[in-house]
């Protein structure tokens, strides 16, 4: 192995003493390509299992926690009893070589797809839609406010019971807790909404829900980490900043969290009017300070570019787009064969990467993954 790519491989333990084998990991990526009843599917199974090997975080595409919070078609969901055969399955598959296998958890909120819903409708903090184009959701009240708190608890049972090394909260992308968040979508007047303090209320709730949890039904080794994304942009307003997002932080390390996940496209991406100054990860891994694991996403195809990412400060690096591309990325790394990564999907390899077929139409009409025509 090339000496500057040793970093990548050295060990880092979580703050719950559980220790991981090298700073590399696979990123949450939506699979589109559950059962129709919203359990694992074949394709998954074998999916999952192909990229088990790339390090040792492994986190799984977003389950739904709750029926009304389906935001994908074929997603597979956790809210049934009838789930966890194939769970069980997915678990093992993901740590088949040795990685940590983390069930990433998420309610759509008006990401959801009414469709997909029995109700027909989406739910949300607020009635106000994204678009023009797209329904509008209905307020959540109170009550279920709680009720969906209590689902991603059921799910974290249901993750222990399955086998699962631990539990990743979504609040990033747009889904339900980011949007309790924004100011701009979440214009509640009761205890849920209005300040900062307010709209982070609900994404702290499900972290404690899902603590309580892990300490009835696991031990201490059960991993609990946070997955946000740093800043907000929509069309009608800025949104909230990487300012609120430190302070996101701050209450998350308070609250016991193992590790925080930034969402990101690029790893050095600067924030919003201030690109001139430190990047996200300088920024978020400062105030970190080595309290909990810092896991950064966003533009790693290379090994050096995985190192440049540790020295801009995170702990993990976990890949998404080119996990699908290269499942045995990490073992060319440590062969010393890096000249041989894929950065795009060669026509020889197409068909024999394990993607399921559903997700394969789908990243590749959105431009997500482009097919090297070279034979």
């Amino acid at each position: 192995m090339n000496p500057q790519y040793k970093p990548l491989f050295e060990e880092i333990t979580l703050p719950n003493g559980v220790v991981l084998s090298d700073r590399l990991g696979v990123a949450p990526m939506t699979t589109y390509s559950g059962n129709p009843d919203g359990t694992v599917s074949d394709g998954e199974l074998s999916y999952y299992q192909r990229r088990a090997g790339l390090g040792s975080l492994f986190v799984s595409a977003c389950i739904a926690v709750s029926e009304n919070g389906i935001a994908f078609p074929n997603q597979f969901v956790a809210f049934k009893d009838d789930v966890m055969p194939r769970l069980k399955q997915l678990a093992t598959e993901m740590k088949s070589q040795g990685s940590k296998a983390i069930l990433q958890m998420q309610h759509g909120g008006r990401q959801g797809q009414p469709d997909l819903i029995q109700a027909g409708e989406t739910v949300a903090p607020s009635a106000i839609a994204e678009s023009a184009d797209k329904p509008t959701p209905r307020a959540l009240t109170g009550e279920e406010i709680t009720d969906i708190i209590r689902d991603f608890g059921e799910t974290t049972r249901r993750a222990i019971e399955a086998g699962f090394d631990g539990v990743e909260i979504h609040g990033a992308n747009t889904y339900l807790i980011q949007q309790f968040v924004s100011a701009t979508y979440n214009q509640r007047e009761d205890e849920w909404g209005g300040s900062l303090e307010n709209r982070l209320k609900f994404g702290l709730a499900v972290l404690d829900e899902v603590k309580q949890v892990a300490a009835k039904h696991a031990d201490d080794s059960f991993i609990i980490g946070y997955r946000l994304s740093p800043e907000e942009n929509n069309a009608e307003s800025v949104g909230y900043t990487i300012k609120e997002t430190q302070q996101l932080v701050e209450r998350l390390i308070e609250g016991g969290i193992h590790y925080i996940h930034v969402s990101l496209m690029e790893f050095k991406k600067a924030p919003r009017g201030m690109e001139d100054g430190d990047s996200i990860v300088q920024i978020l891994s400062k105030q970190i300070d080595g309290r909990v694991a810092f896991v950064v996403v966003g533009g790693v195809t290379q090994p050096e570019h995985a190192v440049a990412a540790l020295e801009e400060g995170a702990d993990i690096i976990v890949m998404g787009r080119q996990a699908l591309v290269d499942p045995e990325w990490t073992e060319k790394v440590k062969q010393g064969n890096e000249a041989d990564i894929n950065e795009t999907i060669p026509q020889e390899l197409v068909g024999k990467l394990d993607i399921p077929e559903t997700m394969w139409n789908a990243i590749t009409s959105y431009g997500m993954v482009k097919v090297d025509a070279k034979v």
